[in-house]
């Protein structure tokens, strides 16, 4: 059992090393499936599949009818007529031109207690002109080669939920896969959309990764189908059984020095796989599977439900972080809801009105409680055709209720917008002197009420 906290890390930070990635992914396709891609549940080679090489596809999971309403939906949103896009034109290449470089739709007054959220180079009190603002219901980039929208907002939209990560289906194969009692998901991280890149724009390139978050278990739903080449979902199979030992923790991803040298391991040797399918077909993967948007050379606009899931368990704090004032640097929180300002710069390390924040577009935003070390088997405690499936899923509180925080729409505000604002430091912490923050910490009362 791991007793001290580990060195706190950016919630927005993934793993990844400067070496580039040395080999093109080669499609997931039907007839690469193992038996019982098609059906529900498990068979024994999927479950092999699974605790081999860390992923297992199921084709036409869910009904292809259940995503009409939100790719509709899509549609009217403001990146799509900001950028003059029509369902009927085709092409849609790099809409990003069209795009603001800071935009605020689908924000709510509500940064800091009240006030309207700013933009990164905005004077404000509770933080340094130039401090990240954090996600934003919709999140814009112009990646590598391709423009992508990540539709945020939509990831809280109750409806949304119900027909991904909600879906009956989908919570069949949670605890198939995990073993219950599973969290029973309140958002994912929404739409992701990957637009056609211009033709004189840079060859498509992958970007792989590790999220290093607090997910066990990622699932990466198709809204539209996705042929090869076309931005597909694509994996580096027998990755997380790679980095697992490499971590401090078996639960929480704790990296350490051996992580980076598996890493360049991985994007050196390992042949990466692009996820391609039908609108419905899912693939679950370990949540520390090493992943990138896909290699895009086609026409079409690839959407994509992106979803992370957790067994119940006791938590530990959130994954907070405080921005720098006068100077001094961002200070992240750590496992046991400390946050440590050094007092080495003109930033009051007693300063409680400063802008916290955290990744708010994850279902599961706190470390887990227990810290034991790496098991011998990674998949000690997950289900895998141990058990039958029981309908064993609980209705943990969202995070955000939790700390009563806002994230959805209030106000009137349209579907697929809000969004976690920053709250003040002095509202989550209590100072204790020596420029240590001590978070409340709310995770387990509803245990407990």
């Amino acid at each position: 059992m791991v007793d001290r906290a580990p060195p706190p890390k950016d919630p927005e930070m993934a793993l990844s090393t400067e070496s580039p990635p040395a080999l093109r992914a080669v499609p997931i396709t039907p007839d690469h499936d193992p038996p019982g891609a098609d059906r529900l549940g498990l068979s024994p080679a999927e479950i092999e599949q699974f605790r081999t090489q860390g992923f297992v596809v199921k084709r036409g999971l869910i009904p292809r009818s259940a995503f009409k309403p939100f790719i509709d939906l899509w549609w009217q949103q403001p990146p799509v007529t900001a950028a003059g896009l029509s369902r009927d034109q085709g092409g849609w290449r790099a809409p990003g031109e069209h795009w603001p470089k800071e935009n605020r739709w689908g924000l709510a007054s509500n940064w800091m207690g009240g006030g309207a959220w700013p933009s990164p180079e905005d004077e404000r009190p509770g933080a340094t002109v130039g401090e990240r603002v954090g996600r934003l219901p919709y999140k814009l980039t112009r990646d590598m080669s391709n423009d992508v929208w990540r539709w945020h907002g939509i990831g809280h939209d109750p409806a949304f939920v119900a027909a991904t990560s909600a879906h009956p289906r989908m919570l069949y194969m949670l605890e198939a896969l995990l073993g219950g009692p599973v969290k029973r998901p309140r958002r994912n991280r929404g739409i992701y959309a990957v637009f056609p890149r211009d033709p004189e724009a840079p060859a498509s390139r992958l970007g792989p990764h590790m999220d290093q978050s607090m997910t066990e278990l990622s699932a990466v739903t198709y809204l539209e189908d996705v042929p090869p080449d076309s931005g597909g979902f694509t994996i580096y199979p027998t990755s997380p059984q790679l980095l697992y030992p490499t971590s401090a923790q078996a639960i929480n991803w704790v990296a350490t020095e051996r992580s980076a040298e598996v890493m360049d391991h991985i994007k050196t040797n390992i042949q990466p796989l692009e996820f391609t399918g039908k609108a419905g077909d899912v693939i679950f993967c370990h949540g520390w599977i090493v992943h990138s948007a896909g290699i895009h050379e086609t026409d079409r606009i690839r959407f994509a439900a992106v979803q992370d899931f957790n067994k119940v368990r006791e938590r530990s704090h959130m994954r907070w972080t405080a921005a720098g004032k006068n100077g001094g640097p961002r200070i992240n929180c750590d496992m046991d809801g400390v946050f440590r300002f050094s007092g080495e710069s003109d930033d009051d390390p007693a300063d409680g009105h400063r802008e916290v924040t955290n990744q708010w577009i994850m279902d599961s935003n706190e470390f887990v409680l227990a810290r034991p070390e790496p098991f011998d088997d990674m998949f000690r405690e997950w289900n895998l055709g141990r058990r039958p499936v029981e309908g064993n899923v609980v209705d943990e509180p969202a995070w955000w209720e939790k700390y009563s925080l806002p994230l959805l729409p209030t106000g009137g505000m349209p579907r697929g917008t809000g969004g976690t604002p920053a709250v003040p430091l002095s509202d989550i912490a209590e100072y204790g002197g020596d420029g240590i923050w001590r978070v409340t910490s709310r995770a387990n009362d509803w245990m407990r009420s």
